[in-house]
C-alpha cells in the first residue's frame, strides 16, 4: 500500500497543519512552542519514512518513533490547555485527532 494513500499519514498531516495554524494565530504565548511544532511535523515525516522501507523492523521503527512524537505533541498541547493558553475549541479537535493517529499507528504496528 503506497504511503501516499494512508489515512494515518493524512491524519498526521492535518494535525500538523492544525497545530501550526494554532501556534501562528495564538494571541497568547504558548508553552513549548518549538517542541510542539517539531513533534507535530515529525509525525508525518516518520510515517513516510517507515512506509518507504520494507516490512518488519525497518518499517516499524520509524512508525514507533512517529507514535512517540504523537504522544509528545499531545503532552505539549495538553500543557497549553491546562495552563489556559488555549481553549477547548482549539484543544479538543487537535487532541482527538492526535489520539486517532496513535490508535492508527498502533493498529499498523500490531499487524
Amino acid at each position: 500500500m503506497p504511503h501516499r494513500r494512508l489515512n494515518v499519514l493524512d491524519a498526521a498531516r492535518r494535525a500538523a497543519d492544525g497545530i501550526t495554524a494554532l501556534i501562528d494565530r495564538s494571541p497568547r504565548r504558548l508553552l513549548h512552542v518549538s517542541q510542539l511544532r517539531r513533534s507535530a511535523q515529525s509525525i508525518s515525516a516518520n510515517i513516510s519514512e517507515g512506509f518507504g522501507r520494507r516490512r518488519g523492523p525497518d518499517r516499524n521503527h520509524p512508525l514507533e518513533i512517529a507514535r512517540g512524537e504523537t504522544e509528545e505533541a499531545i503532552q505539549h498541547l495538553s500543557a497549553n490547555f491546562r495552563s489556559n493558553r488555549i481553549g477547548p475549541r482549539d484543544y479538543w479537535p487537535l487532541h482527538n485527532l492526535l489520539v486517532v493517529v496513535v490508535k492508527m499507528l498502533n493498529a499498523l504496528l500490531n499487524r
